[in-house]
């Protein structure tokens, strides 16, 4: 059996090449605890934010793409081995790829070495995001052939220009789509009077979330008034939260932007033919793509369904042997 582990801040994603060849898994990397004992992972855990009393807490274990909390982590990915049927023996066969933010350093990938030994998983290979979301995008991975990518994840976004040879200039920054929920939150209160909960402004972004100066869609929000703290509702257009969205991505596309300007003449020349690979959630709203390749002059490609290019990319990866050996981390002894 061969698995792929996109553990990420808002979201883990499962890829397993032997039940169908696919996606197996997609759950909010969630945990709700009740006197610090587990009550419920990923759906069921997120759907009782703002409804839970003190005892139970809602716990993230990864934030910013780094493990902040190993026990609830594992105990999290436990349950979700368990919700797709792997366990025991075939998890300790298994070879895995599982998926790191770009630039990550040796103390933090011997944490995420730590997690996979606590959930049984042995014979597994850590690879840096931009490879596999870029593999996920269907770039043309080659030697000597530079891949221009953007991933925008929950907490993490990694910018990268890579080859088989290695990342040429690449990091990964802490705003996401996370960050993008917390704007809107503020814009309701502010300008709407509205107070409104994080999975509100995660359904707003998702419904009404467009980069389009022509979009018209709108939605209800439901919360508290800012005035009478009385439930109330509020009609929201599209063009409300548009300021919400271009804060990160202009913030995304400038550090981008300094990741090109160390790039050697000759791989300028080569990724301004063949444009960036854009992947992540955020890049599902209208229009994102026509923004970025617009204020990156250059051609912007997404894949078909961008917020799972990073597991469906180790999918890919945990296949060929040739490729994972050249690119995966080395653990230090």
């Amino acid at each position: 059996m061969k698995l792929a582990i996109d553990l990420g801040s808002s979201t883990t994603k499962i890829y397993c090449t032997n039940a169908g060849n696919g996606i197996v898994l997609v759950e909010p990397s969630c945990v709700a605890t009740v006197d610090g004992e587990v009550r419920a992972v990923g759906k069921e855990a997120k759907n009782l934010i703002g409804k839970t009393t003190s005892q139970t807490q809602i716990l993230f274990p990864v934030y910013e793409g780094r493990i902040v909390d190993g026990r609830l982590a594992a105990e999290m990915l436990k349950r979700f081995f368990q919700k797709v049927g792997l366990s025991g023996i075939s998890l300790f066969r298994a070879d895995i790829v599982f998926s790191v933010p770009c630039g990550i350093n040796p103390l933090e990938l011997s944490t995420y070495a730590t997690l996979a030994e606590e959930v049984g998983l042995r014979k597994v290979r850590f690879v840096e995001a931009p490879y596999l979301s870029a593999l996920g995008a269907y770039a043309v991975m080659e030697e000597g052939n530079p891949v221009f990518c953007i991933d925008v994840g929950g907490g993490v976004t990694n910018v990268a220009v890579l080859s088989l040879e290695g990342i040429i200039a690449g990091f990964s920054m802490n705003i996401g789509g996370n960050n993008v929920d917390a704007a809107i939150i503020d814009y309701m209160q502010s300008q709407k009077g509205l107070y409104i909960g994080s999975l509100t402004a995660e359904r707003l972004k998702n419904e009404i979330g467009s980069l389009s100066p022509n979009a018209r869609i709108s939605a209800v929000a439901e919360g508290c008034s800012v005035s009478s703290s009385l439930p109330s509702s509020i009609g929201v257009q599209s063009l409300d939260i548009t300021p919400c969205i271009t804060a990160y991505i202009d913030k995304i596309l400038e550090y981008s932007k300094l990741v090109l300007n160390k790039l050697p003449a000759e791989v300028a020349a080569n990724v301004n033919q063949s444009g960036v690979f854009l992947s992540g959630g955020l890049m599902k709203l209208p229009y994102v793509r026509e923004y970025i390749a617009s204020k990156l002059d250059m051609r912007a490609q997404i894949c078909e369904e961008p917020q799972f290019a990073v597991v469906r990319g180790g999918g890919a990866l945990v296949r060929d042997k040739k490729m994972l050996e050249k690119i995966a981390k080395k653990l230090e002894e």
